[in-house]
């Protein structure tokens, strides 16, 4: 799904760091302590933010099984979560990697290789309280190349988050056949493009630059990151997504016909049905 010879462009930290805190870091950061056992018996014990925290080894001179140490250890400490990983655990996330990996194929399926190793381990090797669902696991290779492949060949797909006057951050992603061969932002088109006076009026000059620079016109959405946050917190993206573009919340550039004319007619039923509310309200 990445291409052997993909093209960075001027991939900036500031870019990347915005999109980050947007999708992973919506609210207050997570603080977690991080057990290392071997067979129960703790080997190295870390904590986020703080470093080492040799003194909770303490905890386990007792006979309380690793289970009951973990939610004591939740609940005394006052942390997010508490993990505790088993030393032959590593050992076999990377005997499985090895073993499963194809070097040959593309970047992304290497990452899944790793993906899988380690979710194969949650719940038996890697243990956590609070529990919660595994949706490492439930993330598969196939879905993502799904998304990619449906788009057009020779497609750019651009995202495009405001905050306020400026733009937050920017990606333009070209693909190829469900290969990803461009990652770039509007920095190495428009060098110093960051503000903009109303960014609802504007977008159509900022995909047109886009479309100038490298001839293809580009399936872009535009919205601020209020909304883009929601989006991602959403449980039925689908259905936020269609109801954020109707009311204008997400912009889009280029959408493919199929999708306008449901938008066209989701605001036409929308509008019949305001009236008749309001012929029935006022007889």
């Amino acid at each position: 799904m990445i291409g052997e010879d993909i093209r960075i462009m001027d991939w900036g930290v500031v870019q990347w760091n915005n999109l980050y805190h947007a999708l992973f870091r919506r609210g207050k950061p997570e603080t977690a302590i991080i057990i290392i056992h071997d067979s129960g018996v703790p080997l190295k014990i870390v904590q986020t933010g703080q470093g080492s925290r040799p003194e909770l080894k303490d905890r386990f001179a007792d006979d309380r099984r690793l289970k009951d140490v973990v939610k004591a250890m939740h609940h005394e400490e006052g942390v997010d979560r508490v993990y505790a990983i088993s030393y032959p655990a590593i050992r076999r996330i990377f005997t499985r990697f090895e073993s499963t990996v194809d070097f040959d194929a593309n970047y992304i399926k290497q990452l899944f290789s790793l993906k899988d190793a380690i979710s194969s381990e949650i719940g038996t090797g890697i243990c956590q309280y609070p529990d919660s669902s595994n949706w490492l696991s439930n993330l598969e290779y196939k879905t993502v190349k799904k998304i990619l492949s449906s788009a057009p060949d020779d497609a750019l797909v651009m995202l495009t988050i405001f905050s306020g006057h400026d733009i937050w951050t920017n990606w333009i992603i070209g693909i190829e056949g469900g290969t990803i061969n461009l990652i770039t932002t509007l920095d190495a088109i428009k060098p110093g493009a960051r503000s903009v006076v109303d960014w609802r009026r504007e977008y159509h000059q900022i995909a047109g630059s886009v479309k100038r620079h490298f001839g293809v016109k580009p399936l872009a959405f535009f919205m601020d990151h209020e909304t883009f946050r929601e989006l991602i917190e959403s449980r039925e993206k689908p259905r936020f997504f269609r109801d954020a573009l109707y009311r204008r919340k997400i912009m889009s550039k280029a959408l493919p016909i199929k999708y306008r004319i449901l938008l066209f007619l989701q605001r036409v039923f929308g509008w019949l049905s305001g009236n008749r509310r309001g012929g029935m309200d006022g007889s």
